[in-house]
């Protein structure tokens, strides 16, 4: 499974495509979940009106083995304070409107050949 054509956009700073995914051991998975916007009310009379709105998708996703020019990348990426594009074309080529919901790094595999690597981990969430 090769995401190199997964893509974030920042009126900011432009398009950015993020690293494709390198592991040891099992691939790792960009879980896809969604939500739908579900509204409802009671009436006067007890009764119950549901109101149904557009479903909202939420990526998780785990980018493993960075560099630290990429792990800065995604850093600046997460530090801008606007909605961004995503594009992921692995799964077809619709752009969403995301922002970084939860952003987390810490470093990964510190003991192989003494190689500065990160794992970095986000939740994006459509609009």
């Amino acid at each position: 499974m090769a995401l190199e054509n997964v893509t974030l956009e920042s009126v900011a700073g432009g398009l950015v495509v993020l690293p494709g995914l390198m592991w040891i051991g099992s691939p790792p998975s960009w879980p896809v979940s969604s939500t739908k916007q579900i509204e409802v009310a009671v009436m006067m009379d007890k009764s119950r009106r549901v109101a149904f709105f557009d479903e909202k998708r939420e990526w998780g996703v785990v980018l493993g083995f960075l560099t630290k020019i990429q792990l800065d990348i995604m850093r600046t990426l997460n530090s801008y304070k606007e909605v961004l594009k995503f594009i992921n074309n692995n799964e077809d080529a619709t752009e969403y409107t995301i922002y970084i919901s939860s952003f987390r790094h810490n470093p990964e595999r510190m003991d192989i050949r003494q190689l500065e690597r990160y794992k970095v981990e986000m939740t994006l969430r459509e609009v």
